[in-house]
């Protein structure tokens, strides 16, 4: 095919273009991996690299895979030959094939958050630490922060009156020991040691400057600075680099990413010219306009302005709740609407919020209400216990220096090996100076009763046998060997319970997911596929077929895209979020709204909530500063739940199964108008007579009984204890008496 085919004016001349370095500002819906796969495509088409000389970076594997279909599409079998994956990746594949000159396995582990944390811990009481006004997590996470600024234990000064410092300038160079002595990376490693090889092996740098002949990077305003520097060593010399990326959605500082590696990358690369996407073939005008007036008050940014050939659309929507419960109610009333009036499904919504925390209120509601959902970043299916059980077998396998995954499979399932023996093989491999698989073999110098021994010696003969028996089978025949010699499957199918059950049907999963790996890919091996599962992310497992409304995090939103997006939590204090509000975080927090605005191609709802529970009480907050940046003739008002209650009360519909509403929110200007004189009030505690032992009813929570008053009239905070949930304070207002 054409490799310039369907491409606007803009988006040509950004994939023509080979001269030397490129920067695409690229807005969101703009085609960024539209024109990374063309760009290939045309290189390739051109004979300008030949394909196997592309480097293609990404940042997740969902946007690696995505890229290398559309690849496909346009360049055929020669796709496969195109270097196309995320950095993390890419640079563990260097390293299986370099790392031995740093003194590491090719076969080394890559830790991830969990098994980072046991390592850590364990440091901590080997060392007999005791930590005061912090955590091994705060510890961790300060030491992901160095890594990725390059600063190395060695080069580190704690600074003066942080108490997390002192303790980290004592447990960073030991926390790196102990992950070479186990022969592990950690993610932010997998970024770092390339570095140091090309540091110290010039000539392996070279072989890779000659691999890579023409690199694209993708999201490159998400790159952090050991990011930074693997692209400027590989493309520095030959200058074929082209990035793309929004610095408008620049979002995650937090985990080391630099806006300012996008906004100066004409300083490291001068002779770059500059290309602007800013058409939108993803959301209406008027959400574009928004978004773009929105961003616009941001100072460190490169301006650009999106626009779309689609119509005005709908004005936003804004729901003032009273309360989170609230909220919740009217996200879902509307949820409702939409699918009656618009004939929409469930997958159809996105609600996206700025903390995990958010979700409880959002699930209890969307409950009541049969609305099916699926939460984006829960826990995943390769951080289940079971899994991560069987993948620690393998990990051991992989790597006989991995004390950590050794000490987790050790006795599971039981087969007699207690903590008591652990502690006694444990002190011997110490005293050897040797990783604890080999400490196994020396079992019987410790004194220690014959159960336990035979017990050690017939696991370590068992995993003996299976790495032997690696040589001779494929991969996935290997596989199931190995689990039914682990003896989990058995132990969960002889266990009885619902939760056993469950895990059993995880292992079947499994092995589904085994299967899938070797179809999919070529040369399959235990150690590609470790590097897989670690590498992967809940992005990654997120079914977007599936017939259910998605929550997630406003940060975990980003690259995806929904006819309909609720932003929720829309007040001071939670979006933008409450911290040290410096210009550049508010910026971030800006540029993280104008991502959850431009994830909607047809219709946005924002909602904020006059009070929400904060550690057990009522605190009061005000709108978001977001809300006067979006020009009023944007954006319109559909009241507050008192508008859903009263729908709720018209007759229902007789022509559908479900116990929807026909009309159950009413629209009115976002310029407050006055109330209708001849619309009911709602009634006040006193002409309700109200008062506690009272029996109540509330629309959503159902009948109860009123257990405290605080204030008067119909904004009086009313305490009641309801039989579907247990305590709630419900204003007022929203009561009725049964």
């Amino acid at each position: 095919m054409n490799s310039l085919e369907s491409l606007n004016s803009e988006q040509r001349q950004a994939v023509e273009y080979t001269a030397g370095p490129a920067l695409i500002f690229a807005g969101a819906g703009s085609g960024k991996t539209k024109v990374l796969a063309h760009k290939v495509a045309y290189m390739v088409e051109k004979k300008i690299v030949a394909p196997h000389n592309i480097l293609a970076v990404t940042f997740t594997n969902k946007a690696a895979r995505e890229l290398r279909d559309r690849v496909e599409k346009y360049v055929g079998k020669n796709a496969g030959q195109v270097n196309i994956g995320t950095f993390h990746a890419i640079c563990a594949r260097l390293l299986r094939r370099e790392i031995e000159c740093l003194d590491y396995s090719s076969n080394f582990t890559i830790y991830d958050t969990d098994d980072q944390l046991a390592l850590l811990k364990k440091v901590i009481s080997d060392h007999s630490i005791i930590l005061e006004s912090t955590t091994p997590k705060n510890i961790l996470s300060r030491i992901s922060y160095l890594k990725n600024h390059m600063i190395e234990p060695d080069d580190f000064t704690a600074r003066p009156g942080f108490l997390t410092d002192r303790y980290v300038a004592e447990l960073y160079p030991l926390y790196q020991t102990a992950l070479h002595k186990a022969m592990a990376v950690d993610f932010d490693d997998l970024l770092i040691l390339p570095l140091k090889i090309f540091n110290l092996k010039p000539e392996v740098l070279e072989k890779y400057r000659t691999l890579y002949q023409s690199i694209l990077v993708d999201e490159f305003q998400d790159t952090n600075r050991p990011q930074f520097l693997l692209i400027e060593a590989l493309g520095k010399k030959h200058q074929c680099v082209c990035v793309v990326g929004d610095d408008d959605q620049s979002i995650y500082s937090w985990r080391g990413a630099d806006i300012q590696n996008i906004l100066r990358f004409n300083e490291v690369f001068p002779k770059c010219k500059t290309f602007k996407l800013e058409q939108n073939y993803r959301s209406t005008n008027n959400i574009l306009k928004a978004a773009s007036a929105v961003v616009s008050h941001n100072k460190q940014r490169a301006i650009k302005t999106l626009w779309s050939e689609k119509s005005a659309g709908e004005q936003l929507v804004r729901l003032d709740a009273e309360s989170e419960y609230d909220e919740a109610a009217l996200i879902a009333s509307q949820i409702q609407r939409e699918i009656i009036q618009h004939k929409r499904n469930f997958k159809d919504f996105a609600i996206l919020y700025r903390t995990n925390a958010q979700t409880r209120v959002l699930e209890e509601i969307l409950r009541r209400n049969n609305i099916v959902y699926v939460i984006v970043g829960g826990v995943r299916f390769y951080e289940r216990k079971e899994i991560k059980d069987i993948l620690a077998f393998f990990h051991i396998l992989s790597n006989p220096n991995d004390d950590i995954s050794l000490k987790r499979t050790i006795n599971l399932p039981p087969r007699g090996i207690g903590k008591t023996t652990l502690q006694h093989l444990e002190e011997l491999a110490n005293t050897k100076n040797i990783p604890l698989f080999s400490a196994m073999q020396y079992v019987d110098e410790l004194d220690l009763g014959s159960r336990a021994t035979e017990a050690v010696k017939k696991f370590y003969e068992q995993l003996v046998d299976l790495n032997k028996l690696r040589k001779t089978l494929s991969f996935e025949e290997w596989t199931r060997i190995a689990l039914v010699s682990i003896g989990l499957r058995n132990y969960y199918k002889e266990s009885e319970g619902e939760e056993a059950t469950e895990r059993l049907a995880n292992l079947d999963e499994f092995l589904n997911d085994i299967t899938e790996f070797c179809q999919t890919t070529d040369k399959p091996t235990l150690e590609s596929y470790l590097e897989n599962v670690t590498l992967a992310t809940s992005i990654d497992e997120w079914e977007d077929t599936k017939n259910a409304v998605t929550l997630m995090t406003l940060h975990g939103a980003k690259g995806l895209e929904f006819p309909v997006v609720f932003i929720c939590g829309l007040n001071q204090g939670l979006l933008p979020l409450e911290r040290d509000l410096t210009r550049e975080s508010l910026e971030e927090e800006r540029r993280l709204f104008y991502v959850g605005l431009t994830r909607a191609k047809e219709k946005v709802f924002l909602s904020s909530a006059r009070q929400r529970m904060r550690a057990g009480e009522i605190a009061y907050s005000t709108e978001s500063i977001f809300f006067n940046e979006i020009p009023e003739e944007l954006i319109a008002s559909s009241g507050s739940l008192e508008s859903v209650i009263s729908a709720r009360r018209k007759p229902r519909s007789t022509t559908r199964t479900r116990s929807y509403a026909t009309d159950r929110v009413t629209t009115r200007p976002l310029t407050g108008e006055k109330r209708d004189s001849t619309k009911p009030e709602i009634s006040t505690p006193a002409s309700l007579n109200i008062k506690p032992g009272a029996r109540v009813s509330h629309s959503i929570f159902g009948a109860g009984q009123v257990v405290n008053i605080d204030g008067v009239g119909q904004n009086a905070r009313v305490t009641v204890h309801f039989r579907s949930c247990g305590r709630k304070t419900i204003v007022a207002r929203f009561l009725s008496i049964n």
